[in-house]
């Protein structure tokens, strides 16, 4: 069997990955792609190892670097535009990623990637009204027959919690995100995060936790990812099974100490934020305080994307405020609200804090911003539906 450059180049990419090198796996995949810019299988393999290791920069320019051996003549260069988009708006270039995600759906409305971008860009500027119509009205094209569909139900139901109707979100994690048992990894981070973030804002969610901790309860001896070993903690903690949640953190303990590319991810991001949701679990709010909020700011060392990594945020902010640290909730409350002024989630935080204050006025005067808000998006959908 003849096997060229490329072929090697790529196997040897493979048996990096295998040995959990990721690393240097996408740097191999990296440099099939700059010697064969439409080797498109190199491009894409590259681009996720890129999001796994959490390279933000790189996932722009490592498909920058391809683009023009690129056009519309080209089969698959729908594809490249879908990763370019998703690559620029994890470097906050908002325009442009909104703008190369529909140019990728042009050529292909069922891309789920481009879909992912744009709806990325819509999360992260709390635009909820566009979001909300962007995947419902494309549901047909990106939820059929897609094994990626339910990370872009999650993306919806990010935007139904933001408004605060956690009905809704409820409904699609039963329904979309989780509607039944599922081993799938990708499947249970979305499922644990959801779970999380309407736990964090004092959602019932029944038993919901149960099955999802039982599912991760499975996998909780791999310790190859960092990220992944963090959301089953959650579903752990979620469930009470804190003996199972505090043996996932020593796992991550042991993983900082050996080699590969995740010892890294674990012992700079993945052991803190596990003792910090750990302790948040049992209500020891200082302590997940002083475990995350060092690793906020380099959270994308252990990978994931700008609107999965806000969990960190979300997480502090709630423990300010619960174990009533009113000078770290005022900051951080004030950090939100910059950062998304038009999100009736970060309004209610605002409420909140103000209250926590003696600031009737202001936290009224909050809560009022964030029902307007809501009031205007609903407007907003129901105007666009009917268009």
């Amino acid at each position: 069997l003849h096997v060229n450059a490329r072929d090697r180049s790529h196997i040897r990419g493979a048996r990096a990955w295998l040995y959990f090198n990721d690393a240097g796996a996408t740097e191999m995949w990296g440099d099939v792609s700059i010697e064969h810019p439409r080797d498109l299988l190199a491009v894409q393999l590259a681009h996720l190892g890129d999001f796994y290791n959490g390279n933000g920069p790189v996932q722009r320019d490592r498909i920058a670097r391809v683009l023009p051996a690129w056009d519309k003549s080209v089969p698959g260069f729908g594809y490249v535009l879908g990763m370019y988009a998703f690559g620029l708006e994890e470097m906050g270039d908002y325009p442009r990623a909104e703008e190369t995600g529909y140019q990728a759906l042009a050529l292909n409305r069922r891309d789920p990637w481009a879909v992912h971008a744009v709806a990325h860009v819509y999360e992260m500027q709390a635009r909820l009204a566009d979001g909300i119509h962007f995947l419902t009205s494309r549901a047909e094209d990106w939820a059929p027959d897609n094994a990626f569909a339910f990370h872009n139900w999650w993306h919806l139901g990010l935007y139904h919690l933001d408004l605060g109707d956690t009905r809704t979100v409820l409904e699609l994690y039963d329904t979309r995100i989780r509607p039944k048992q599922s081993g799938a990894a990708l499947e249970m981070l979305d499922a644990s995060a959801m779970l999380w973030r309407l736990m964090l804002l004092g959602v019932d969610v029944g038993q919901r936790w149960m099955p999802l901790a039982e599912s991760w309860s499975a996998r909780i001896e791999d310790g190859l990812y960092a990220f992944n070993d963090c959301h089953a903690l959650m579903a752990l903690v979620g469930a009470g099974r804190f003996k199972e949640a505090e043996m996932v953190t020593a796992l991550l303990a042991q993983a900082a100490r050996r080699g590969g590319t995740n010892a890294r991810m674990a012992g700079d991001v993945g052991h803190p934020l596990a003792k910090g949701l750990l302790a948040f679990g049992r209500g020891d709010y200082a302590g997940a305080i002083a475990a995350i909020m060092p690793i906020r700011h380099i959270a994308i060392r252990f990978g994931g994307s700008h609107a999965q990594r806000d969990l960190l945020s979300l997480t502090v902010i709630e423990a300010a405020l619960r174990s009533g640290n009113k000078p770290l909730a005022r900051a951080l409350a004030a950090e939100r609200l910059a950062l998304k002024p038009h999100s009736p989630l970060a309004l209610r935080f605002a409420a909140r804090q103000r209250r926590g204050e003696g600031d009737e006025a202001g936290a009224t005067a909050a809560e009022r911003a964030a029902e307007n808000f809501v009031s205007a998006v609903g407007l907003q959908v129901a105007s666009a539906a009917a268009a």
